[in-house]
């Protein structure tokens, strides 16, 4: 099958990309960055708000990963006018060019975000049934929503085909260096300070990039029409956890200042992907730790 992935260049598009390659799928990039890894895929320089050259690059029949999005929530935060052209403005260019052209289906990137982060929650166990975020206090939350929507508006009213995935917080190699994950190992290795807030106790449910790309493969399937599926780890993992495993696989203590909480700091809550494991067989293959085990070695190799 012939695939098109925006965002192919960044961090989780990379590793679709290299999974859907070893899976059989001929794989074309549209992103603005080119590919800073080796691969197979071919390579269309072009903005997913650019309609007209979206159009040129689908082919009929094709198959869609929409990954381009604005990743960085700060980002976000300070430009959101221009932070939305690149969510849900580009998801709606993305949804017209597969109606116009007639691709076989969106797949879209979404987030747990959407079932937003309500304190005094933390014992429900989130399903795709659940609702999304009444409140957003985020507009990152709300422009994936939207986002969400018009795929779903798509679908009633012109019959484009979708797969909706939420992703955990994904982490491992490529990632970018101001996420917690690269950012903790390097100030343990540096010696400097990593402050947490609270007591640490405050826990998600991180998902290894390479088993998020894997889910995203198993959203290709046949019975993954028109469905919505949480792909996250199986592990509540808190932020004092995080730093204690650093510590174990670098054989480094940790400078560790506590400080007082944020107010209305979500304490996390369990997001289930039963429904991939059920429906796709899907689930992820490496344990929190193991996984981290195998970044940090990557980390330190790309360090040398």
């Amino acid at each position: 099958m012939r695939v098109i992935v925006t965002g192919g260049s960044g961090f989780i598009g990379s590793h679709v990309v290299d999974a859907l390659i070893a899976y059989g799928n001929e794989v074309c990039i549209y992103d603005l960055d080119t590919p800073q890894n080796p691969t197979a895929a071919s390579y269309v320089r072009g903005d997913t708000r650019d309609l007209d050259r979206l159009v040129k690059t689908i082919h009929p029949g094709d198959a869609i990963y929409h990954l381009a999005a604005e990743a960085n929530v700060n980002r976000f935060y300070e430009s959101p006018l221009f932070s939305n052209e690149n969510t849900s403005h580009s998801t709606l260019c993305v949804l017209e060019a597969a109606r116009r052209v007639g691709a076989s289906r969106v797949l879209l990137a979404s987030t747990e975000w959407v079932y937003g982060s309500t304190g005094g929650e933390e014992d429900r166990v989130i399903t795709e049934d659940c609702a999304y975020a009444r409140a957003p206090d985020h507009l990152y939350t709300c422009a994936k929503i939207a986002a969400e929507l018009f795929c779903v508006g798509y679908r009633n009213l012109y019959g484009v085909e979708c797969t909706i995935m939420r992703y955990g917080i994904p982490f491992g190699e490529r990632a970018r260096p101001e996420t917690v994950t690269p950012a903790f190992i390097k100030r343990i290795l540096k010696n400097e300070t990593i402050t947490i807030h609270g007591d640490g106790s405050q826990y998600r449910q991180f998902i290894y990039v390479k088993d998020l790309a894997e889910g995203n493969v198993a959203c290709l399937k046949e019975n993954a029409r028109n469905e919505i599926f949480n792909l996250n780890g199986k592990e509540k993992v808190t932020v004092l956890q995080v730093v204690q495993a650093l510590e174990r696989i670098l054989a480094k203590k940790a400078r560790i200042e506590f400080v007082e909480d944020r107010k209305g700091n979500f304490k996390g809550r369990f997001i289930s992907s039963e429904k991939a494991l059920n429906l796709l067989d899907w689930a992820p293959r490496f344990s929190y730790e193991e996984a981290l085990s195998r970044y940090v070695e990557h980390y330190l190799r790309a360090c040398q």
